[in-house]
């Protein structure tokens, strides 16, 4: 009987995390060996008997079995442990955005105090600003500042704001500092204008509770090279304390003020110096693509509207606990009465 349940949690343990990027195969190589594709969403099936390729999903014939290789399997995850539901969660309403268009950012989340919804019904909460307001009710914005001068080198080009990598590195260090997080299981930092549904995520993180030691974060949107997308960004506690202890070292390593594949991007975002950071030091990514709902994600568009990149989620169709972009303060609440009527609170 025993070694049955030993079974059952080695097989939960395996599922849940994705191999280290670097030792999968790019999606045109063969992955026979490595058993993983370093693409978010796609998967190494079997095509031909010692052959496999990457491919978001794959349909058994009389040609191919559709089966997937045994990679690489990693010894760090059969000593995941179950964690709890409780939740650090922070926003960031900044002042100076280095755009002329209006943010409604600070309405929104005077709102959402006011009507005690999102990062306010988790366990902790917090939001950080470049400048100090009030919220709501005497909760003030905890103020960060621009101490390294790495706030305002560079915008970027669609949006014309500032990129916000310096900022939110002095935002973790000051979430250390204050040290709230450490007695949550999850640290999770949501965009002013998204709708988050905190109940839904608890029943999330009840259904996947198994983490290694190292921790674990949520990469929350398929079929891109790196799918940690700041909407909805989910940390176990233990990796986002290996996150503070190496902002300042992947700060002078990362190079992410020209960004990856020599700035073809631009200087990096904030969510992508995270996966970035974290990759670098070995903490695990699990792929959690039912999280959000995200117009910036093209996989979560629907396929007539891929290219739109303006498009928004029908809040009334979306059960997952985010859903993005919403930046006005009545399409916010629009969209929050359309889930949460649909899918409850």
């Amino acid at each position: 009987m025993h070694s049955h349940a030993g079974e059952d949690l080695q097989e939960l343990a395996q599922i849940i995390v994705k191999p280290k990027r670097e030792t999968c195969s790019s999606r045109k190589e063969d992955c026979f060996a490595t058993g993983c594709c370093d693409v978010v969403g796609y998967n190494c099936f079997t095509t031909k008997p010692g052959q496999a390729r990457c491919l978001k999903n794959c349909t058994p014939s009389a040609s191919q079995s559709c089966t997937q290789p045994q990679g690489i399997m990693d010894s760090i995850l059969q000593d995941a442990v179950p964690v709890g539901q409780k939740m650090y969660c922070f926003a960031v309403y900044t002042q100076n955005t280095g755009s002329t268009k209006q943010s409604h950012e600070l309405d929104i989340l005077k709102h959402q105090h006011s009507e005690h919804l999102g990062i306010f019904q988790c366990d902790y909460s917090d939001v950080f600003s470049d400048v100090s307001v009030e919220v709501g009710s005497g909760m003030m914005t905890t103020v960060v500042t621009d101490v390294e001068d790495d706030w305002h080198f560079a915008k970027r080009k669609l949006s014309g704001t500032w990129v916000n990598t310096g900022m939110f590195t002095q935002v973790w260090k000051k979430i250390a500092e204050g040290a709230k997080y450490q007695n949550a299981d999850w640290v999770l930092k949501l965009d002013a204008d998204a709708i988050f549904v905190p109940n839904r995520m608890k029943v999330w993180f009840k259904q996947n509770e198994l983490v290694p030691p190292a921790g674990i974060y949520l990469e929350n949107c398929k079929y891109v090279d790196y799918g940690y997308f700041g909407n909805l960004e989910v940390y176990s506690r233990e990796a986002f304390s290996t996150l503070i202890k190496n902002i300042d070292t992947c700060k002078q390593t990362l190079n992410w003020k020209v960004g990856i594949k020599d700035g073809k991007y631009g200087p990096m975002g904030e969510d992508l110096f995270a996966q970035t950071c974290l990759d670098s030091v070995g903490v695990r990514r699990k792929e959690a693509f039912d999280i959000t709902t995200d117009g910036a994600c093209p996989a979560d568009r629907p396929k007539e509207e891929t290219k739109n990149k303006k498009w928004k989620p029908n809040c009334a169709d979306a059960a997952t606990p985010a859903m993005h972009p919403f930046k006005k303060t009545e399409e916010w609440i629009q969209c929050y009465e359309a889930t949460t009527a649909a899918f409850g609170k």
